[in-house]
């Protein structure tokens, strides 16, 4: 230790345990403050820093105690009730938490590293810190990289103006005012993280203010950057509305259902979704109805191609038909569901209009039917007439159905027959979805299945619903192309073969639909993403941030019912996605609904005010590097303050988060003046106001 270190030596360790420190303090500091050779410092207060040589590097400790020894010493005046504290020990209690180290044995620069593998002896000296410490710990030096455009040119010497930033300022030290937070761009940004607190307590204004800050950065726009912000609440379009005077940055604005003429309609045709997306959407149980329904959409893609499929659309046709003319329903109802059908699922070869020649049992061919005293011409639609409440043309039916070819084969009925299979982005018409599983269900029933019917009445009621409602509109879409919808949805344009990038920041506003919507759309456009992201060749070459707003509403550690296939994204994501360059961040005030596999692969945390304790002790649970004393100051941090933990900082730090501005559309409700209005007052006057002041 020099002699500078030895003139700020504050008091030395007297007791050590595995956790922390207690430090006796020297005598003759009253007021917990020296004077130093720059400044006065204060080293008492709660959660700053001190440091304790050891061998040629530092162990920074945290304060987080302040006691004196108790003595029983009396009112040195009972009347004034003033305390003598001449004779008083005090003493600091200290939590380790890192090292800093001399770079290349220069006395002037370290490098701080979190954690502490070694300990202090006992009598250790304990130093109050210093600003070039301090530096170190709050990453104040090499923020920024030089980028070399002539590297062949500059092998010893570079002059490039092109900059590249390493670290990103996201407020200030609670406790060093002076000091800046800043997180490392790389491990933040290329790890998932999470945001969480209590409604009101900032979350979208700090997710605002990153952001933010990240696009204002001067000489060097981050034009390779891409968030896509699920907006479940509208509130970031305001939020982003003035980053477009950077013109090296674009924001597009997807919503549902908005008349805005900046704001593009949000679609998501119905044809882009897998089985499991179906399921999750429809609320299909997984041992009867799925089966079911996989079979439907696979009957609805093979109905809407135009290839030839003829023999495997005989079959079905046949093999319905076949059935409902052996039920027990009355004659008037097969014929109507017979001919509902075939007006919606039809070959040449099976069609109403369809004409064949009928052998009956005497060997006599027939080209007509028998209706009441006329002969009609023999075909599918004349055999379904019901006369006197009987279908006329029912053995003719049943011989065109089961008739055979030279060989003695069925020509519409196959013995080895394969149910087609249902593939994502295979058109198919919205509409046709109910005949589908109409038709799916007699298939079953024709083979000997008489009660699924019954056990898939929820399932038809629920697309029935689903098919009425205006507010799946955006779901009931028959055109599109994936391969566009993909690009938009990731910032890139696709001209002439090759992908440019256009957009920095994609906002899908879905705030006007309810959570059983919500959570289809974000299952659905993150597996998208995803499915984008990992065929961009060369691999991780284009990271995608995906943030998740109010995320316990769709990523849910104990979804309800059995259908979990579809939210298992959000799990493959948090596992796998960093290999591919997309990342999470969480946002959310219940963080101990959220899955417990997303919030245990974030590897940074921006902590608000927290006082549920079930969301408290899971912090704990999935962050087992908190300490207790990190974890009790939770409740108590005022809005618009957090805490931040993780690989992107040195250490645990409480901050002031930078103002977003403009804000996000999410500020608290301002009561007194709402309440105390003329009797009578007219909603339109709060409608403009509120447009005055946007």
């Amino acid at each position: 230790m020099n002699r500078e270190d030895k003139q700020r030596v504050i008091g030395k360790v007297v007791a050590i345990n595995s956790d922390r420190f207690t430090v006796e303090l020297l005598s003759g500091i009253d007021n917990f403050n020296i004077s130093g050779f720059d400044d006065i410092h204060y080293f008492a207060q709660l959660n700053s820093y001190v440091v304790l040589p050891y061998q040629n590097y530092f162990i920074v400790s945290e304060v987080s105690g302040v006691r004196e020894k108790e003595l029983n010493v009396p009112f040195s005046n009972p009347k004034e009730q003033i305390l003598s504290k001449s004779t008083t020990g005090k003493y600091l209690e200290i939590l380790p938490i890192g090292t800093l180290k001399p770079v290349d044995e220069n006395p002037d620069y370290y490098k701080f590293e979190f954690g502490v593998s070694v300990y202090p002896a006992l009598y250790t000296d304990v130093l109050y810190i210093k600003e070039k410490e301090l530096d170190a710990i709050f990453n104040v030096k090499e923020q920024i990289e030089i980028v070399c455009e002539k590297p062949s040119e500059h092998k010893e010497k570079c002059d490039c103006e092109k900059r590249r930033y390493k670290t990103l300022s996201i407020g200030t030290s609670t406790i060093f005012p002076d000091y800046e937070v800043k997180i490392d761009i790389d491990k933040f940004f290329a790890g998932h993280s999470a945001v969480l607190g209590n409604t009101g307590s900032g979350k979208s204004c700090t997710i605002s203010s990153i952001l933010q800050s990240i696009y204002k950065l001067s000489n060097h726009s981050a034009v390779g950057s891409t968030f896509i912000v699920f907006d479940v609440n509208g509130e970031y379009k305001q939020a982003f509305s003035e980053i477009s005077e950077n013109t090296d940055i674009e924001v597009q604005n997807f919503c549902i259902g908005s008349s805005d003429e900046d704001v593009k309609e949000f679609t998501l045709p119905h044809w882009f979704l897998t089985i499991d997306e179906w399921a999750l959407l429809l609320q299909a149980t997984e041992k009867t109805q799925i089966p079911i329904l996989r079979n439907a959409l696979g009957l609805a893609s093979v109905f809407s191609i135009g290839e030839n499929v003829n023999e495997l659309k005989n079959h079905i046709l046949a093999t319905c038909i076949s059935e409902i003319l052996r039920d027990e329903t009355s004659s008037p109802s097969k014929s109507d569901r017979i001919l509902s059908i075939l007006q919606k699922f039809n070959t040449a070869e099976i069609s109403l209009t369809t004409e064949f020649t009928f052998i009956d049992q005497d060997g006599t061919e027939h080209n007509s039917v028998r209706i009441g005293n006329q002969n009609v011409r023999l075909n599918l639609r004349n055999c379904l007439y019901v006369h006197f409440g009987v279908i006329v043309g029912t053995e003719q039916l049943h011989y065109f159905l089961e008739q055979t070819n030279g060989d003695g084969l069925s020509l519409f009925i196959q013995e080895k027959f394969q149910m087609p299979s249902y593939e994502k982005y295979q058109k198919f018409t919205f509409d046709i979805i109910e005949d589908a599983l109409d038709l799916a269900l007699l298939y079953e029933e024709a083979h000997g299945n008489r009660h699924i019917r019954d056990y898939c009445s929820s399932l038809i009621t629920r697309v029935k619903s689903i098919k009425d409602r205006t507010d799946f509109n955006f779901l009931k879409k028959d055109d599109g192309n994936i391969s566009e919808y993909k690009n938009s949805l990731i910032g890139l344009n696709e001209v002439e073969a090759q992908k440019l990038k256009t957009s920095q920041i994609i906002i899908i506003d879905i705030s006007a639909v309810e959570d059983e919507i919500v959570e289809v759309i974000s299952c659905v456009i993150s597996r998208i993403i995803y499915e984008s992201v990992k065929d961009i060749n060369p691999r991780n070459s284009y990271p995608v941030n995906l943030i998740l707003e109010e995320a316990h509403r769709y990523i849910s550690r104990n979804p309800m019912g059995t259908f979990l296939k579809a939210n298992k994204i959000f799990d493959s994501i948090a596992k796998e996605g960093r290999k591919f360059g997309l990342l999470l961040l969480v946002s959310s005030q219940r963080p101990s609904e959220l899955s417990k596999t997303v919030l245990s692969q974030c590897s940074n945390f921006i902590v608000h005010r927290i006082q549920n304790p079930e969301d408290l002790a899971h912090i704990r649970q999935i962050t087992p590097h908190i300490s207790e004393t990190i974890l009790r100051r939770m409740p108590s941090i005022p809005t618009q303050h957090a805490l931040i933990f993780g690989h992107s900082v040195n250490l645990p730090t409480t901050f002031k988060v930078h103002e977003a501005k403009p804000l996000p559309k999410s500020d608290n409700n301002r009561i007194s003046e709402n309440w105390f209005r003329q009797k009578g007052f007219s909603l339109t006057e709060n409608v403009e106001m509120s447009d005055e002041e946007e």
